[in-house]
């Protein structure tokens, strides 16, 4: 981290002190920081997976073929945990098993609602108390109703996030102020 001095514009101390909510004249001084730490980034998809409900599913008595199907669907999940192309016979094939037992391992899991049937559109989903793919505060507004709909509270799965809406905030003399990816600061 590295201490830099720079000078203002007047354009551009206006743009920082209406995004702060307060007059350009009350602004006498203004730190930014940075840093050179490099962001992380994954090669492949990535799920948040909730430790304690995890460890719910694991203490779970569900059959080996239905704790299998599980531990698949969490790598064929689609943002919003919604199962695309969602087909048993598929799911069969794919990982070797045979259709009835299959169709059994379903049925506990829509039992145990570890897996979720949105009436209205027919999609299946993986409950998102388990896990969630991607970050939830990135997505879209289709995302987020995805998402949404993926999520159950049950006697072993407890709520593991808590739905908000996003905005970075800066303090100045006691005013938090919500500001947008809108607000243009030309540097």
């Amino acid at each position: 981290m590295s201490d830099t001095n720079i000078i203002l514009t007047r354009q551009q101390k206006a743009v920082i002190a209406k995004a702060l909510g307060v007059s350009p004249e009350e602004l006498e001084e203004i730190s930014v920081k940075t840093s050179t730490h490099k962001k992380t980034s994954f090669r492949d998809d990535f799920s948040l997976i909730f430790k304690g409900n995890i460890a719910s599913l694991a203490r779970m008595k569900l059959t080996p073929t239905s704790f299998k199907i599980v531990i698949y669907l969490f790598s064929v999940l689609d943002y919003g945990n919604i199962l695309v192309n969602f087909s048993q016979a598929r799911i069969a094939k794919e990982l070797g098993l045979c259709k009835s037992n299959v169709s059994r391992a379903f049925r506990e899991l829509f039992d145990k609602k570890i897996l979720l049937r949105d009436a209205p559109d027919g999609h299946v989903y993986l409950n998102s108390n388990l896990c969630v793919k991607g970050i939830p505060h990135r997505f879209n507004e289709e995302q987020m109703d995805k998402f949404r709909k993926s999520r159950a509270e049950t006697e072993d799965f407890d709520n593991a996030f808590s739905l908000y809406h996003s905005g970075r905030k800066t303090k100045t003399t006691g005013k938090t102020r919500n500001i947008s990816p809108a607000d243009d600061i030309p540097f």
